[in-house]
């Protein structure tokens, strides 16, 4: 006969001994006897916080930084210009906000670039940025592994200038959503079961969309499909001891700080 049990997983119970942060944490079901010959999970319900920011650096994000933008300047070659890391928005009305991403960008550049300077406006029909410079001595360059410019991809950047010029038009919408998805990670509950396409197999339990979450509010997702949301084991396995770690679609271990995360499943096994 198989039986069922409901189990809540948080990062508010975890093993402080065995956990290394409230992304990645290790809890220690007490009910032992109800965690044996688990045949398989489904996942009902995940919350998880989106305290990501939109303008992200190495140190923490490590290959999920895109802060760093590269310009190649006649005369003086490839300069780099990184964003302090935090969450930006794009202000075309009023006074400027201290975290508005087009102020902040266009004081780094002329600081380095004087006397020349440059001014980047948001185009009110368009929507895309206009980069307009003192000379025509700029080009854009493409984001590749060999010259990084991560940035490109926030501005709207999608091609590298052909030629050197003043006035540089963007190819895109900015996009300052941040992360659109985040990924809850677990070799007890998901093992070889989960496949992360981006990164590999490393036990993918879980995708999270950030989409429609606000920074610093939580992202909600209650699974209705047992089908796509079960988990099932080629041998019954123990699950007294449960490790969850969130990742981004790098594989980059993401950190919460005090924040929570809760994970609801379903587990199946046989009656003793």
């Amino acid at each position: 006969m198989s039986l069922e049990k409901l189990v809540t997983i948080s990062s508010n119970d975890k093993n402080t001994d065995l956990s290394e942060s409230n992304s990645d944490f290790t809890v220690n079901l007490n009910e032992r006897n109800l965690s044996q010959g688990v045949n398989r999970v489904l996942i009902k319900e995940c919350t998880v916080p989106n305290v990501f920011p939109n303008i992200r650096g190495p140190a923490t994000y490590q290959a999920s930084a895109n802060n760093l933008l590269q310009i190649d300047i006649q005369g003086l070659g490839v300069l780099g210009f990184i964003v302090p890391e935090g969450q930006y928005v794009i202000s075309t009305l009023g006074v400027p906000p201290p975290n508005d991403l087009l102020t902040v960008l266009t004081n780094l550049i002329n600081a380095s670039i004087g006397p020349d300077t440059v001014v980047i406006t948001l185009d009110p029909i368009t929507n895309k940025l206009n980069f307009t410079f003192g000379t025509p001595n700029y080009k854009f360059i493409e984001n590749t592994p060999a010259t990084p410019s991560p940035l490109n991809d926030v501005l709207g950047i999608v091609n590298p200038t052909p030629a050197y010029t003043d006035i540089i038009d963007a190819d895109a919408l900015p996009d300052l959503t941040g992360y659109k998805n985040v990924y809850i990670h677990s070799k007890d509950i998901a093992d070889l079961n989960g496949v992360d396409a981006g990164f590999g197999l490393i036990s993918l339990a879980e995708p999270i969309s950030l989409v429609d979450t606000p920074y610093g509010s939580y992202a909600y997702k209650q699974n209705n499909d047992d089908e796509l949301a079960s988990i099932v084991f080629e041998q019954p396995r123990n699950l007294s001891v449960i490790r969850i770690v969130l990742r981004d679609e790098n594989g980059v271990k993401l950190d919460i700080g005090t924040h929570t995360m809760n994970i609801v499943f379903k587990a199946y096994f046989d009656a003793v």
